[in-house]
């Protein structure tokens, strides 16, 4: 989650959560727009630092919710209050980080779930990452340096 372009992408998401958090109209607006657009009505999630899964959780339901958000964001009685909107670019780097942490998140899902992992459930998930984090052509420069970051710690 150190990667620079993660950490910003992250600190805009968490603006945008708190936003949502510490204001009851931007609440009330948010439910009106995600039952207007049909999306589950659930809140966006704030993250902890030191639990990377919470990062991911909040990334997730940030873009489960995306267009309610930003169309809450966009209503006038709360532009004037907002202080900053993902770009095009921004959620495209969240909804490819999500892609790259998905088998992190199972992985962790099922540790956290054996009251004794042996190393003959450790070293195949930890392969299984590995191959899951080799770099291809087709990932940005952001991805890629996730990848890497991922790789190097596991290594």
């Amino acid at each position: 989650m150190a990667v620079p372009q993660l950490s910003r992408l992250l600190a805009k998401i968490r603006k945008i959560v708190t936003f949502f958090h510490r204001s009851t109209t931007a609440a009330h607006v948010l439910k009106t727009k995600q039952e207007l657009l049909q999306l589950p009505n659930h809140k966006l999630i704030q993250d902890i630092s030191t639990r990377w899964n919470s990062s991911y959780n909040m990334i997730e339901r940030y873009l489960e919710q995306h267009t309610a958000v930003f169309s809450a964001i966009t209503e006038k009685t709360l532009k004037k209050n907002v202080i900053v909107i993902l770009s095009e670019n921004d959620v495209r780097l969240a909804e490819n980080v999500i892609t790259v942490l998905k088998p992190l998140k199972t992985v962790t899902t099922l540790m956290c779930t054996e009251s004794s992992p042996s190393a003959s459930m450790v070293l195949p998930m930890k392969m299984t990452i590995l191959k899951s984090m080799a770099l291809s052509d087709d990932d940005s420069p952001a991805v890629r340096d996730v990848k890497t970051a991922i790789r190097n710690d596991l290594q």
